[in-house]
């Protein structure tokens, strides 16, 4: 080993000695100091260090440890894998003594394969202990064993093409057996010569078991005069994933899917693709990139001159399939930057609409049931099939059947990307069976979109036509059913003929941005039409924001109403900084000519913003009267609360209302102020007053409990705790877990602790020098609870008030002492720094 190695293996060495030091030049004369500790042997293969040099009495001290810097005693061990860093799961690993060298991961071949890992050598490699390097040609493995990380280098070559985000669905976890309930309630009495008041709560109930997800959604509403409370049925189903097929198993009661026909009420069973189950480079529509490199090139994809991809190619054929899906879209221009220093460009239209799918990605759905009873009389049994398929860059084919007792209907259509924009076009063709005999319809459908972000602009168009006989979809003929038989009021029921809806949007820069939609519907049966144009114009003046919006509508046979709105918006700081307010006044006129006024302020307060408030004046000019209200809300760590007042010209009203969820699950209940759908139960013994990482305000319960909400499923996500707040007696072995959850899942995350106070205790011996550096620590119990560091310090977490703690550094009773630790300070929030002497052990 070189002079120079030998310093920066000692410079590495050094954190172990208990204290890193804090200016470089002070670690390097460490580092010169200890030089006289290592053997210098140009063939050494690691580090050695000569205990002659330690202290007197050190030459029995095990210094092995330092040399091998992270060293791993053979056994197994329960470690988060990463291939080129991107995390992989939890696993159990053994590990092997392999002679000559520190323990080695045995990695079989399956685990390998799960990994991605696809070319592995076969020439007589059967061992699955042995390097890694000497399986796969250039790839290494290392283990950090205090994150118990094991961290995996595979050249890209031999690893399995998956697309950005791919996260295995082997490592989708469904779950464990849990209770959910989420409600949401508000209650309000409204004084107007005399009280009225009303309550209401809706709710969403929930069981999870092994791969079965079992929900029930209702609500209760209640009112004081007359006395009356209303229950209701929403949903109620028990669902699955399955995985094979991408897709959601569903049975019972719920809606059907509404990608391309109306969604129904039914009751039933249902089989329908779920786009989440796709890596988030595969959702959606995103435009495949084909090209032909000379060189081994640099890919540059841009659109509106933002980088969305960059990525490196091998000469010859290259295929991008992997684009994030953007919004409206966009072309995007590609730029091939050749080894030789030449270049290739090309454009990718890129428009997008809901129907369109990426080259050879299928959606579908498959419907079975009744149609549940809502303003018709009977629940006729119908069934639904719809499939989509995307052919190319340009082309996704759309086809669906929908059958009832007296109806069916056939939909074809065609989705398209072109440089134009992006358009879908879809036939439906009908039968229905009726009181006056049998008709046949078509209805029609055309959406258009294109956006250029380069502009800053958006256009976006959709326009339906239905014929004049035959039903429009399932609902309509049902409804004409029920009018056939009187049991549907006759000015219900209204046919549509056509509907047109418009949306432009342009950004001016400086100026500010401009947006017009229109919308006019047209009807059979009935006079006149609906219309409404909006008309919006907005613009940051210095800190004010300018708002600025115009109406025109009519609907039925009523004359065109004008309205218009101007709004003012000043963010403010009140206080310190971790308050924000917010002023926003507003004048309006609406369609009678009358001008009405509101002034509002409003804001958050709290180190965690957690609450917020709102005060307002308004004047209504029909009447001439002014009215004032008042809001407040607090974000609690187990439920979201909220108290309104509001006043004018012969009335008054107060409101409240509550809203989050509870969960039953092996380790107790646990609150939550959020909604419940997707949820980690995190779980902490002993760390109380923690909080979860990313939502500042939810700590651990008193049972070391918490709910971690919002997880995307099917994709890794980060639950993890900040131990500020929790006692100083507990510490978290690990604060942050990678998950990857199934929809619908609760997931208990458990994180392993350790109870004990700390303590940081300067030891000396009797005669009042230091103890030797290294010198092993053991409990009462003999459970090992590190080495002294430098200068006689230790750093240890005790379990009782009066420990007796064992210090050794060789078998003799010279050799051996043994301390006591005092008692800690209760009101301290860090260690507390104490002398002791290790007196010699009595025999």
């Amino acid at each position: 080993m070189t002079i120079s190695s030998c310093l920066w293996a000692n410079f590495q060495a050094w954190p172990l000695c208990g204290r890193r030091s804090q200016k470089s030049i002070l670690a390097w004369a460490i580092a010169v100091g200890i030089q006289p500790f290592c053997e210098f042997d140009a063939w050494a293969a690691t580090v050695h260090f000569n205990s002659a040099f330690l202290p007197e009495g050190s030459e029995y001290l095990d210094l092995s440890p330092f040399e091998a810097g992270n060293a791993i005693v053979p056994g197994e061990y329960i470690v988060d894998v990463l291939v080129n860093e991107q995390p992989l799961g939890r696993k159990i690993i053994r590990f092997m003594a392999q002679e000559g060298s520190d323990s080695t991961p045995c990695l079989s071949p399956a685990l390998l394969d799960e990994l991605g890992v696809v070319r592995q050598a076969s020439s007589g490699v059967t061992d699955e202990c042995i390097p890694l390097s000497q399986r796969v040609s250039g790839a290494n493995v290392s283990f950090d064993v205090p994150s118990q990380q094991l961290r995996l280098s595979v050249p890209q070559a031999a690893m399995r093409r998956d697309a950005r985000g791919y996260v295995n669905p082997e490592l989708w976890n469904s779950g464990a057996t849990a209770g959910t309930f989420a409600y949401s309630a508000n209650a309000t009495r409204t004084l107007k010569g005399q009280a009225s008041d009303t309550a209401y709560m809706g709710y969403n109930s929930g069981l999870n078991l092994g791969q079965w997800r079992a929900r029930y959604d209702g609500s209760l509403s209640w009112q004081a005069s007359p006395n009356q409370l209303t229950h209701q049925d929403l949903n109620t189903y028990v669902q699955r994933d399955i995985t094979t097929l991408k897709s959601q198993l569903t049975l019972g009661e719920t809606y059907s899917n509404g990608d391309l026909f109306n969604s129904l009420n039914f009751r039933g069973v249902q089989l329908a693709t779920d786009d989440r189950m796709q890596p988030q480079s595969l959702r959606g529509y995103a435009p495949m990139i084909r090209g032909i490199a000379r060189t081994g090139a640099r890919v540059v994809v841009r659109q509106a001159n933002n980088i969305v991809l960059e990525t490196l190619v091998a000469p010859g054929a290259f295929v991008i399939d992997d684009l994030y899906a953007n919004g409206y879209a966009g072309d995007l221009a590609v730029t091939v930057y050749e080894a030789d220093g030449s270049q290739q460009y090309f454009i990718v239209p890129y428009a997008s609409v809901a129907q369109l799918l990426r080259p050879g990605v299928s959606r579908f759905s498959l419907t079975a049931g009744e149609v549940r009873k809502g303003a018709i009389d009977s629940s006729p049994s119908f069934m639904q099939g719809t499939f989509q398929h995307g052919l190319n860059n340009t082309f996704t084919l759309e086809g669906g059947v929908q059958a009832s007792e007296k109806y069916w209907a056939l939909l074809t259509g065609l989705a398209f990307n072109t440089p134009i924009g992006a358009m879908s076009l879809d036939l439906t063709q009908s039968r229905s069976q009726f009181q006056s005999g049998a008709e046949q319809g078509e209805s029609l459908r055309l959406l258009y979109n294109k956006a250029s972000p380069a502009t800053g602009s958006y256009f976006n168009a959709a326009s339906y036509w239905y014929s004049e006989k035959g039903a429009q979809n399932l609902n309509d003929a049902l409804q004409r059913l029920a009018f056939d038989r009187r049991v549907l009021d006759g000015r219900a029921y209204q046919r549509v003929s056509n509907r047109y809806q418009i949306q432009a949007y342009q950004s001016m820069g400086a100026w500010g941005q401009l947006g017009a939609s229109a919308e006019i519907q047209h009807y059979r049966n009935a006079s006149g039409r609906d219309v409404q144009y909006q008309l919006n114009y907005a613009k940051q003046v210095g800190r004010v924001g300018v708002d600025l919006s115009a109406i025109r509508s009519a609907f039925g046979i009523d004359k065109m109403q004008n309205s218009y709105v101007l709004t003012l918006n000043l963010p403010f700081e009140l206080g310190d900084r971790q308050s924000y307010s917010q002023l926003r006044a507003s004048v309006g006129r609406d369609v009678a000519g009358h001008f009405n006024e509101n002034l509002n302020l409003s804001g958050t307060a709290g180190e965690n913003h957690q609450y917020g408030y709102g005060v307002g004046m308004q004047h209504d000019g029909a009447g001439g009267t002014t009215g004032s209200s008042a809001q407040g809300q607090y974000l609690g760590s187990r439920v979201s609360t909220a108290a309104s007042y509001s006043q004018g010209a012969g009335y008054s009203s107060l409101g409240v209302s509550a809203s989050g969820g509870v969960v039953a699950h092996s380790n107790g209940v646990t609150f939550t102020p959020y909604s419940i759908d997707t949820i980690a139960v995190v779980s902490a013994p002993g760390a109380q007053g923690a909080e979860v990482v990313g939502y500042p305000g939810v700590k651990l319960d008193g049972q070391g409990n918490a709910v971690v909400p919002y997880l995307r499923p099917y994709e890794f996500n980060d639950v993890g705790i900040d131990p500020i707040g929790a006692p100083m007696d507990v510490e978290l072995a690990s604060s942050i877990r990678k998950v990857a959850p199934r929809a619908g899942a609760v997931l208990a995350v458990d994180f392993a602790t350790t109870t004990g106070r700390s303590v940081l205790i300067k030891v000396k011996s009797v005669d009042g020098k230091a103890l030797p550096f290294g010198a092993n620590v053991k409990n009462r119990a003999g459970n090992s609870l590190g080495m002294v560091g430098q200068g006689g310090q230790l750093y240890a977490r005790v379990s009782d008030d009066d420990e007796q703690l064992f210090v050794s550094w060789g078998p003799s009773a010279e050799q051996q002492c043994t301390l006591s630790i005092g008692k800690q300070d209760k009101e301290r929030h860090s260690p507390q720094l104490q002398d002791a002497l290790c007196k010699p052990v009595q025999h």
